[in-house]
């Protein structure tokens, strides 16, 4: 089984992928469409110095509301969460170059530059990107988007600069993830997602998504970055170990199949898990440590199980945050 180990030298662009500048990071005009949403996900983990985050913002700018999930932890135990769905958007809370909710977060996409301000936890983080934008579906070979659809795109790449949990400061020099998209969605369209970034290095980066829909339908997506080459998966089986609240993942494995017929096996372990509740959607965003051979990074390993379509927000989480304000775990 071969196992990517070289670092990547320089900077490659596949030229015959679509990709999205730089523009794109900043808000884009809506359509009329009531369903008409924009979002901003960022994931990281700092191993080393033992503090991981999430933080996934999504703005409804056609019928003024937004949707935020913001969380930090610490190795030792302590917690942050702040989490709120269908909330006010105000006119503040977007802008030719940023989006945010309140005072308390802000994202300026120009830079890709964070800041939290909440009494119990402050963050200003930066991330810096390892690749370029491809488009999601181009880059693991999935089906066409019908036109006016949703755009999407995921990097890697390393966030830097420092947070306060409590009273405690700490330097953060992370591994990380992030996606855009935006247009039409619905949250009640999937009854199962296992979606998993891990990032080992500017050389190294993996995708593996597998998601069962309303309709029935089991999709497996994905791809490789290796030394600014992607490779998209063909074929990938993921097994999920769940606490006993059948909610927190506590780890997980993929096999998976390149379209150059490597045959490769990732695996990961839960640091802390952030839980996620937006417009009925739930999921525990399991943020710890990835390997993949000889290789070690940062996961975050995305799981809604939701069989029978429910929509509540969950009442007892063994492995994750679901307390708002400062916690321990």
């Amino acid at each position: 089984m071969a196992t990517p180990v070289s670092p990547a030298r320089e900077r490659i662009i596949v030229t015959d992928l679509p990709l999205f500048d730089a523009a794109a990071d900043c808000p884009h005009a809506p359509t009329d469409d009531p369903s008409w949403q924009e979002s901003s996900l960022f994931v990281w983990h700092d191993r080393a110095a033992g503090v991981g985050g999430f933080w996934r913002l999504g703005q409804e700018p056609v019928v003024s509301a937004l949707n935020s999930c913001f969380g930090i932890f610490t190795a030792d135990g302590q917690r942050f969460r702040s989490n709120v769905t269908g909330v006010a958007m105000a006119a503040a809370d977007r802008g030719e170059t940023h989006m945010g909710w309140g005072s308390q977060l802000r994202v300026d996409l120009d830079r890709l530059h964070i800041r939290a301000d909440f009494p119990d936890c402050e963050a200003s983080l930066t991330f810096s990107d390892f690749h370029p934008r491809y488009d999601y579906i181009p880059l693991v070979k999935g089906p066409p988007m019908p036109d006016g659809t949703a755009h999407h795109y995921e990097v890697a790449g390393s966030v830097t600069g420092n947070v306060r949990i409590g009273d405690r400061e700490i330097r953060v020099e992370a591994l990380g993830y992030r996606d855009r998209s935006w247009g039409p969605r619905s949250w009640g369209t999937l009854r199962s997602t296992r979606w998993w970034p891990a990032v080992f290095g500017p050389d190294l980066s993996v995708h593996v998504l597998n998601v069962v829909t309303e309709s029935g339908h089991f999709l497996k997506f994905g791809y490789v970055l290796r030394d600014g080459r992607p490779l998209a998966i063909t074929d990938s089986e993921m097994l999920v170990t769940l606490e006993s609240d059948a909610l927190t993942p506590r780890s997980g494995t993929a096999r998976f199949t390149l379209d150059n017929g490597e045959t490769m096996d990732l695996s990961c372990d839960r640091a802390d898990g952030v839980v996620m509740h937006v417009r009925g959607y739930t999921a525990v965003e399991c943020i710890g440590t990835a390997r993949l051979g000889d290789r070690i990074g940062m996961s975050n390993l995305e799981v809604c199980t939701n069989p029978t379509g429910g929509n509540r927000p969950p009442v007892h989480a063994i492995g994750a945050n679901l307390t708002d304000g400062l916690s321990r775990r």
